[in-house]
Formats: C-alpha cells, structure tokens, sequence
C-alpha cells in the first residue's frame, strides 16, 4: 500500500465533517485520466480522497484555498497535485485552473454571494458529463449553498440533487450535449 492510499485510509476512518464523502470524492477521482479542481482543502481530508484516486487512475487534480492547507508536506512534491494559495474567485485562481475537467469539488465559505460566483466561474470548466460536487448543503446547516445551487441551475437549466446525508452533498450532472 503506497503512502497517499494509507493516508487515506486513515483519514477515512477518522470522525469528521466529510468523513462519509470521502469514499465517494475517491471514487470520482479512480475514473480513468481523472482531471479535477477542488475549491477549498483546509486540513486535507477531501484532498486526501481525491490524491489516492488520482494516484491510481493517472489524473491530476488542482487545488485551490485562500489559507495555506494543513496538508502533509511531501504532498508539494506530487507531480499529479498542484495547489494554489489564493482567493479561488480571483482571475488568478481561475487562470490556474483547467478546462475539461470530470469532477468539480466545492467546500469553501457557504456563503451565498461566494458560492453562486465559485459555481459562475467554475462549472464552464467542467467537460460534457462531468460532475459538480457540492458539500454542505444541508439547509438547516448551511442553506445559502443550497440557495446558490438552486440560483445558478435556474440561470442555466441546468438541475441538481441532494443526497442529503454527511452535511449535504450537492450534484450536477453537466449533460453531455
């Protein structure tokens, strides 16, 4: 077992926030070639999920937080994660970030005005049958997440879904034409 499968290993088993989206940020991320952006790390965990998904599919992902994440310091040395320390609405933080990607993580402020910009910005990014995944959209916690999806589907036509277990997890499936 390499060192980022353990490391996710171990923080899957950990009590936390996104502990039961782990497997699922995982999952997306061992699709073969996975190219992905994450908006927000903090202290690592999801990054964790996606790392050792990308580890074995050949993909990349591209990190973004406005603080430096509390992530394990022989992850810099990765060639298949690149992280970038700024305001992820700034022209920056979007610049740095791909096209064409398959998955589209979001767990930042869950604020309204942030999130509704973060989607704006973010989800032309995201290929044709690509995905955008949202934590925290649990509306008794968090309701401005919620409050954005449902603002920017209905400016696009585009529709989401809860699973409303582990805080929230909002999905957009970007159709593929």
């Amino acid at each position: 077992m390499t060192p980022l499968q353990a490391g996710y290993r171990e923080r899957a088993a950990m009590d936390h926030d996104i502990k039961a989206q782990m497997p699922v940020l995982y999952a997306w991320a061992r699709l073969p070639g996975a190219r992905i952006i994450e908006l927000g790390v903090r202290g690592g965990n999801s990054t964790a999920a996606l790392l050792a998904g990308i580890e074995q599919s050949g993909g990349e992902l591209w990190s973004v937080d406005i603080n430096e994440p509390g992530t394990p310091a022989e992850w810099g040395g990765l060639p298949f994660w690149h992280l970038l320390v700024a305001d992820d609405t700034s022209e920056q933080a979007v610049a740095f970030c791909p096209g064409d990607v398959d998955v589209l993580f979001i767990d930042t402020s869950h604020f309204y005005p942030h999130t509704l910009q973060e989607l704006r910005l973010y989800v032309p990014k995201v290929k044709p049958g690509g995905v955008v995944l949202l934590h925290d959209t649990d509306r008794a916690e968090w309701p401005d997440v919620g409050k954005s999806l449902d603002e920017y589907c209905g400016e696009t036509g585009l529709t989401w879904y809860d699973h409303p277990w582990w805080h929230g997890l909002g999905v957009i499936e970007v159709p593929l034409a």
